[in-house]
């Protein structure tokens, strides 16, 4: 693989990354409400969605959508709805006055669930389908890539998103510490709950 097609997929990559879209409502949203933990297991779960689909374009599945069938649409409602049911959560988070010793009522989940709603985000999402599997083969040639070239693809997607979502992730946290009153916190929960259900609505019901 040329230097020019790396280049080109970095930034490619990093351009597909900063968009806006589900994945990155999705890890906003954790960090501002449960923290950088859950936000970059989410954020591990999108990766392996991303590179699922890599893996499915280099082996000539453009319509892989069309080929799942029911289970593609199975999958997308899982991903809309367990956004939706996040939402739900980040709009009912009780808020405990800073003085106060309590700690606030945040719901503590396994990131194992963030990961594997990460993925189910990925994988459901409009934006990562159209990105691998139409607008990526025409500037790269995966079908004759190389082990090697894939597995290189898939490092450079997995540090690109790390780096790109990953400084979103941060600057959500940084702002959550920052919030100390009760009635930004709430607000700032509300916020992120509408984000997190707007994007649980697009990934349901866009095809």
């Amino acid at each position: 693989m040329s230097i020019e097609t790396i280049i080109t997929y970095c930034l490619a990559m990093m351009l597909f990354a900063a968009a806006p879209g589900p994945g990155v409502f999705a890890v906003i949203s954790q960090s501002l409400t449960r923290g950088m933990a859950p936000a970059f297991a989410m954020l591990t779960g999108i990766i392996v969605g991303d590179i699922a689909y890599l893996l499915a374009a280099a082996a000539g599945l453009g319509l892989i959508a069309k080929q799942m069938g029911a289970l593609f649409i199975i999958v997308k409602f899982i991903g809309g709805a367990y956004l939706i049911w996040l939402a739900w959560q980040s709009w009912h988070t009780k808020i405990v006055n800073p003085s106060s010793k309590s700690k606030p009522d945040t719901p503590k989940k396994p990131n194992k669930f963030s990961l594997l709603g990460g993925f189910a985000i990925s994988i459901s999402n409009p934006k990562v389908i159209v990105f691998y599997l139409a607008f990526l083969p025409p500037f790269i040639d995966l079908s004759t890539a190389t082990t090697g070239d894939l597995a290189l693809l898939g490092v450079i997607t997995a540090v690109v998103l790390y780096f790109v979502m990953g400084a979103y992730i941060l600057g959500a946290a940084k702002l959550r510490r920052t919030i100390s009153k009760p009635t930004p916190q709430k607000w700032f929960n509300r916020i992120s709950a509408t984000m997190m259900a707007g994007a649980g609505i697009i990934v349901a019901t866009r095809n």
